[in-house]
């Protein structure tokens, strides 16, 4: 299998610096959205040897994250549909993106909170109780999206 390393978020993002506090569940949420809108943008054709994956590298100063695309190496459509991934992904976050990075957010405070006691668990609103965001419709503005699925 081949590899090529897309980056942690889109290139005009900022993205968890490692050695913050909590770099560690940040980068794995940013690189899970990350994941997740290449997959919107970029469906991987049926049959094709082709995933989006998140890699972990050693650093310095601590583990970092990155997502990749990742290939079969001796399969000519999947490394041009990998190669035209690269050169297209765009260099900020959809807006599907920005509302699952605020729910990540949100639910991670709630969660932090009720470690600490605070609030109980009936009062963690629903919509953070899961482990995962809404399935939410694609090419809709954000402003739409906070509208129809309160954060």
């Amino acid at each position: 299998m081949n590899f090529i390393e897309l980056g942690p978020v889109p290139a005009n993002e900022n993205c968890a610096q490692v050695g913050s506090p909590d770099d560690a569940e940040a980068s794995r949420c940013e690189c899970k959205v990350f994941c997740r809108m290449l997959e919107r943008l970029f469906p991987v054709p049926m049959g094709l040897p082709v995933s989006y994956v998140t890699r972990t590298h050693a650093h310095d100063f601590g583990d970092y994250r990155e997502v990749s695309i990742q290939y079969g190496s001796d399969n000519g459509a999947a490394a041009d549909f990998a190669h035209q991934v690269e050169i297209s992904v765009p260099d900020e976050w959809d807006a599907i993106a920005r509302y699952e990075l605020v729910w990540y957010e949100r639910r991670s405070a709630y969660l932090r909170a009720q470690r600490d006691g605070s609030p109980a668990p009936d009062e963690i609103p629903l919509s953070y109780r899961g482990a995962e965001p809404p399935s939410l419709p694609t090419g809709t503005p954000f402003a739409e999206l906070l509208a129809a699925h309160p954060l």
